[in-house]
């Protein structure tokens, strides 16, 4: 493969006075917003879609995604725990400060910006949660696989329909290890180890935000006066031999994955899929 040049983008920082300097910074973050809050909307779109043809691996890969994204995107606007003082300037003491300073004017700003509200009761707020159901799923895992249980089974990574799946040993009790992961794309309603989120509320949500990031930042650029400032950067050049990897990487990938065996049978010996109905009626 030939190694070609390709655009790299150098966004100013720097205005010609301190109010488009500042106006620059926070334009910084909305575009960020703007772009993981899009990788959210497109992703949970596919994931839906997906789910709804009954493509488990596929509605999962993309709802993965967007979690990711809408963590990202919420990370940007939300207090959460104190930031690390790593690469700031001074003592450990005089780092922290200026760590803490620059989160909180940069969430106060940006909610204004966005028109977010204040209090912590608000869907976006609360995605940290489903990042610890997430990102935490090995320690999920030990507890549901090793901690004293009367569990039989377990119900995970599945798409649902009118239910969401709970140990029956622990229904009710508060302390199940719950479905671990379902979604059901009809409702939109998701579960994480033992938290149940409204997918739906939080795509239109990120929705909103993706817009008016796009609109805030029109409005920003019409505010910035002056030349923006460009300084030098730094250049790492890739030689021709380095575009041999490519085929290096091709190769070593094909063969492993061609290598790979049947997956295993597993349904009907160690796995039975649920029909649930509902006889309420």
């Amino acid at each position: 493969m030939e190694l070609k040049n390709r655009r790299i983008p150098v966004q100013s920082i720097k205005g010609s006075d301190d109010a488009s300097t500042e106006r620059l910074k926070l334009l910084f973050y909305l575009i960020e917003i703007e772009r993981q809050a899009k990788v959210f909307n497109d992703s949970f779109g596919w994931a839906v879609e997906a789910a709804s043809t009954g493509n488990n691996a596929d509605a999962w890969k993309n709802l993965q995604a967007a979690m990711f994204a809408g963590i990202v995107a919420s990370r940007i606007v939300t207090y959460g725990q104190d930031p690390k003082p790593d690469g700031w300037p001074g003592s450990k003491g005089e780092a922290r400060k200026l760590a803490k300073e620059a989160k909180k004017k940069r969430i106060k700003e940006l909610r204004r910006l966005l028109a977010l509200p204040d209090g912590d009761d608000y869907s976006l707020y609360k995605l940290a949660d489903i990042r610890n159901g997430l990102e935490h799923i090995d320690e999920w895992l030990d507890r549901a696989l090793y901690a004293p249980s009367r569990a039989a089974a377990l119900s995970d990574w599945y798409l649902a329909g009118r239910h969401l799946i709970h140990s029956t040993e622990d229904a009710g009790k508060g302390e199940g290890v719950a479905g671990l992961r379902g979604f059901s794309p009809e409702t939109g309603r998701a579960i994480f180890h033992r938290q149940q989120f409204d997918l739906f509320v939080i795509d239109i949500e990120m929705a909103k935000m993706y817009h008016n990031s796009c609109e805030v930042q029109a409005d920003l650029l019409r505010e910035i006066r002056g030349r923006c400032q460009f300084g030098g950067g730094q250049l790492f050049l890739f030689t021709d031999e380095m575009a041999q990897r490519h085929s290096w990487w091709k190769s070593e990938r094909e063969k492993i994955l061609a290598d790979v065996p049947p997956k295993p049978l597993i349904d009907g010996r160690v796995r039975l899929w649920m029909q649930v109905e509902d006889r309420s009626n």
